[in-house]
């Protein structure tokens, strides 16, 4: 999962160009809900719904539930108990039967049904392939259709605990920061879910006209093939195609503040992903007498041929941070004026220039190319017979998958005629074929000549479209962003917008169950710190309010009849 702030980030970014004003000197500028003067061609950008309060069903307000002492002890303890369950996924798990490292997984079933009694007492509970779980609570009108609230139970691995101030499964609190690997991605989100709907049925009175869902992954870390993979389709097939309302899981960027403005930043769009794999078989022998270059070496020049080549990044008007920066130029003009000279310009190339050479912004827009694996060689004194390289992409709405296996055919093409290798490329895949097919002008192709002892594979997986872009308008999102508005409220403007994800989430399984799909964490980026790595904790504050969100957010929706 990516979380990080695109505004923060431009702030740092930018600094040393003075583009960015002080936010003290931003504050005030604006009154609540309105733009910048003197900015008027961006006026009328950027529109929000109304604040969307909700009421009417009897229950208690959020802020009176989740804001007292009392509370934030009790939420401590929830999440606690399930951030002390290792339920970690590894790349390379077995079957579920003869894997022992599954164990976790049966330990954090049974802590949720201890933790959550109500919830497993009032919701139908379904276990999807083994640790899939799928919560229903049916609701009184059948017309209306449910909402399904996503987060995974699983964590990545933790490289050397020694290396924590706080042992990673202890979910050590320390009266302000909960620490723990998982206690942000994304037992964050599992926790607040589970403790908002546990608050919710604990009202006797309190029946729900609207299906609610709760589905949890448990091997999202490792792709999400085998939980969220095999829970999307028992969802289609009981609902139909389009039969949810809209989806919300982990993701986007973030809640952070910039001038006088508060910036929420749900994805509406998840790049594509794929990962290619080299493996290059050449001739061995005794290292005393080494060819000029063995296959590591061939690999090597292979590399080169890739990293030569990066991506061009490429903006149009209906990508959301094209949205993101008409939102920015409204709200906080001052905070990065270039930006919104270029918004006011209508300056799409200018603006594309820019964001390009933001180090690491510039993967909103841009295919990115990391190769994160290579592997060769036994014995230091015989030559690798076997060389093994991986390469992750993350496709930008502009490219495709297709596209990028035939970029690697392509740039890799001097290489391959030099060492005359035998090159199997993606056989069998005829998305791959097609576009090559289509596209033959602009490579001179594999060599037809096989007179070397070498010969190349390459394969794809983990493969993952861009995703289709969820609306900004209409009753989902006004109801989305409407409760946004009035869990965070602020002194300025509350400015929900929806960003691309750079990552992806288990939301590439739910594609077809409804067009309306957000990424969205609702907590503050400076209140979740080190997700993947050492010393990941979250700020329990940021929790509650992630909790009055969900609260909240089932309420509205519950109240809405779209």
């Amino acid at each position: 999962m990516v979380l990080q702030s695109t505004l923060s980030l431009f702030a740092a970014a930018t600094a040393a160009s003075a583009f960015v004003a002080s936010p003290l000197d931003l504050l005030g500028q604006l009154p609540l809900g309105s733009p910048a003067a003197g900015h008027s061609s961006v006026k009328t950008q950027c529109e929000l719904p109304p604040v969307l309060s909700p009421g009417g069903d009897g229950l208690p307000s959020s802020k009176k539930l989740f804001t007292t002492a009392e509370a934030l002890e009790k939420q401590v303890e929830r999440h606690q108990a399930v951030v002390r369950v290792p339920s970690v996924c590894f790349d390379d798990l077995g079957s579920f039967e003869t894997d022992k490292r599954w164990a976790p997984f049966y330990d954090l079933h049974e802590v949720l049904a201890k933790t959550y009694p109500v919830v497993h007492k009032r919701s139908k509970l379904e276990k999807v392939n083994k640790f899939g779980l799928v919560y229903t609570i049916e609701g009184s009108d059948s017309s209306l259709k449910p909402i399904l609230l996503a987060a995974h139970q699983d964590v990545v691995p933790v490289a050397d605990e020694s290396t924590w101030t706080h042992p990673p499964f202890d979910a050590y609190w320390d009266g302000e920061w909960l620490w723990g690997r998982g206690s942000s991605d994304d037992k964050n989100s599992l926790t607040a879910v589970m403790s908002a709907l546990e608050t919710l049925l604990s009202n006797e009175d309190w029946q729900p006209r609207r299906t609610i869902i709760a589905a949890f992954g448990f091997d999202e870390e490792c792709s999400g093939y085998r939980g969220a993979g095999k829970i999307g389709p028992v969802l289609e097939e009981r609902y139909g195609e389009n039969g949810i309302a809209l989806v919300l899981d982990e993701g986007g960027l973030g809640i952070t503040e910039m001038g006088n403005a508060l910036y929420a930043l749900p994805a509406v769009m998840e790049k594509g992903h794929v990962d290619v794999w080299f493996e290059l078989h050449v001739t061995g022998g005794h290292s005393s007498a080494p060819f000029p270059h063995t296959g590591i070496g061939i690999m090597s020049e292979i590399v080169k041929a890739l990293e030569d080549h990066p991506y061009e990044a490429s903006l149009n008007k209906e990508h959301p941070f094209y949205n993101h920066m008409q939102c920015q130029a409204r709200y906080s003009p001052d905070a990065i004026p270039e930006v919104t000279k270029l918004v006011e310009k209508d300056d799409l190339e200018g603006l594309t220039k820019f964001i390009a050479s933001q180090f690491p912004l510039q993967f909103l827009v841009q295919t990115s190319q990391a190769v994160d694996f290579i592997s060769g060689g036994q014995k230091i004194n015989a030559m690798p017979e076997v060389t093994t390289l991986g390469v992750n992409y993350r496709v930008a709405p502009h490219d495709s998958v297709p596209k990028v296996q035939h970029n690697v055919v392509k740039h890799i093409s001097d290489v391959v005629e030099k060492f005359d290798l035998k090159v199997v490329a993606f056989e069998g895949d005829e998305d791959f074929a097609a576009f090559a097919a289509e596209n033959q002008g602009e490579t001179r192709g594999l060599p037809t000549k096989v007179d070397y002892n070498g010969t190349l594979v390459l394969s794809v997986n983990q493969v993952s479209h861009v995703s289709p872009k969820s609306p900004t308008e209409g009753p989902v999102w006004d109801v989305f962003s409407g409760t946004i508005q009035h869990v965070f409220a602020y002194d300025g403007v509350v400015v929900p917008v929806g960003e691309i994800m750079t990552g992806n989430t288990d939301t590439r399984h739910y594609l077809k169950l409804t067009p309306n799909i957000y990424r969205f964490t609702p907590g503050r980026i400076t209140g979740m710190e080190n997700i993947h790595t050492i010393n990941e904790r979250v700020r329990m504050d940021d929790h509650m309010e992630m909790v009055r969100f969900y609260y909240d957010f089932v309420r509205n929706c519950d109240a809405s009849d779209f």
